[in-house]
């Protein structure tokens, strides 16, 4: 199956069953603090480009001005058969089998700021995140529909419901937050307690947890030994200069007479072995700040990734 097509065909027939975006009193589904809401567009103050400002409401009755970019979709309100939240969950299906398929962990050319965050994501990542936001989307449109719907089409919304949460619960492992995913199956649990889908779900969940601790407590032992090793070494290092200090000092009381004799001057070796020593001592400090420094990295890196 080629999903790169398919894609296309999906996107050109959300656009088509889209309403207009300048349209008062239309429906939108737009962005509010990461979330997907629907709003009714009450004014519209056109400018040109795409710097347009909406006047909306939201179904909770609040009011905000947004901007074009803010708009994730137009709502079709006649859509009867739901054929909207239908294109969308097909399109991010699609969306997430891409995302398995496309082995190139490369950055996508899709942007030409290389700088930018979304530039630094890897093609794999960018599906992972549409096929997310797609099942998002779906599962607002579900929401406002179900508000007058008859007890057949409610049923039905639900059941689409559910295909989104599955769909977004595997885009959410695919993204490793998988408290989000853990969310998304367990409310379809809650809906439909015989899914097999959520429970298999819940199980790779917990499958991919516990062998992330396990390897995790595997790197955390082998960084403890690692630097309990290079402790020791340098507090074998600190005695053996201490000891050796001691004899050269020794043995320059010692030979004090010879080395007047050849002409050096005492002072003249404790210069040099001052120096020995103070190239010892800093080379044992480094070594110690090195493997703090690295056990520090080591544990920032679990305690992020968990």
């Amino acid at each position: 199956d080629d999903y790169t097509c398919a894609v296309s065909y999906y996107e050109a027939a959300l656009h088509f069953v889209s309403s207009k975006f300048g349209e008062i009193g239309g429906t939108l589904i737009v962005k509010k603090k990461g979330h997907c809401v629907v709003a009714e567009v009450d004014y519209v103050e056109d400018d040109e480009g795409n710097d347009s400002k909406y006047d909306v409401t939201f179904l909770s009755g609040e009011e905000a001005t947004i901007a074009h970019g803010d708009i994730l979709l137009a709502v079709w309100t006649n859509d009867v058969t739901f054929f909207q939240t239908r294109i969308l969950l097909n399109l991010s299906r699609c969306l997430l089998k891409l995302a398995h398929v496309d082995t190139n962990r490369g950055d996508s050319n899709c942007s030409d700021d290389d700088n930018s965050a979304l530039s630094k994501k890897s093609r794999r990542e960018k599906y992972t995140q549409s096929a997310v936001l797609g099942s998002s989307i779906a599962i607002s449109l579900c929401d406002y529909h179900i508000l007058e719907a008859s007890d057949e089409s409610a049923r039905e919304l639900k059941s689409l419901v559910e295909k989104a949460r599955l769909l977004r619960s595997r885009a959410f492992i695919g993204l490793r937050k998988f408290r989000n995913a853990t969310v998304d199956a367990k409310k379809v649990l809650c809906q439909n307690p015989s899914s097999r889908e959520a429970q298999s779900i819940l199980s790779d969940i917990k499958a991919i947890n516990s062998y992330n601790k396990l390897m995790d407590k595997r790197l955390s032992k082998e960084v403890c030994r690692w630097v309990q090793s290079a402790t020791e070494i340098s507090k074998r290092g600190a005695e053996a200069t201490s000891s050796s200090g001691d004899s050269v000092s020794t043995d320059q009381n010692d030979e004090d007479g010879q080395s007047t004799q050849i002409g050096v001057e005492p002072t003249q070796l404790e210069t040099e072995d001052w120096q020995i020593d103070r190239w010892r001592i800093a080379r044992m400090i480094s070594m110690e700040i090195f493997s703090v420094f690295a056990f520090v990295v080591v544990m920032w890196a679990i305690y992020v990734k968990e």
